[in-house]
């Protein structure tokens, strides 16, 4: 696969396991119940879809042309 293809997937997946990491850390600087609610609801499924997206573009077969 070519390095043009795979870095804007790649890219994607950092920005999204950023900005889940970025609300998981916001989320723990405030002791509330929302917050909590903050880090599982927001949080985590960000990273879970910035995981998954890396891990994808990794084995995803280069289309043919």
């Amino acid at each position: 696969m070519s390095p043009e293809r795979i870095e804007p997937r790649i890219r994607l997946a950092g920005s999204l396991i950023i900005a889940g990491l970025l609300v998981q850390a916001l989320s723990l600087l405030k002791i509330h119940p929302l917050a909590f609610v903050a880090f599982l609801a927001v949080g985590c499924p960000l990273v879970l879809a910035g995981v998954v997206l890396f891990l994808y573009a990794l084995v995803r077969p280069e289309p043919r042309s």
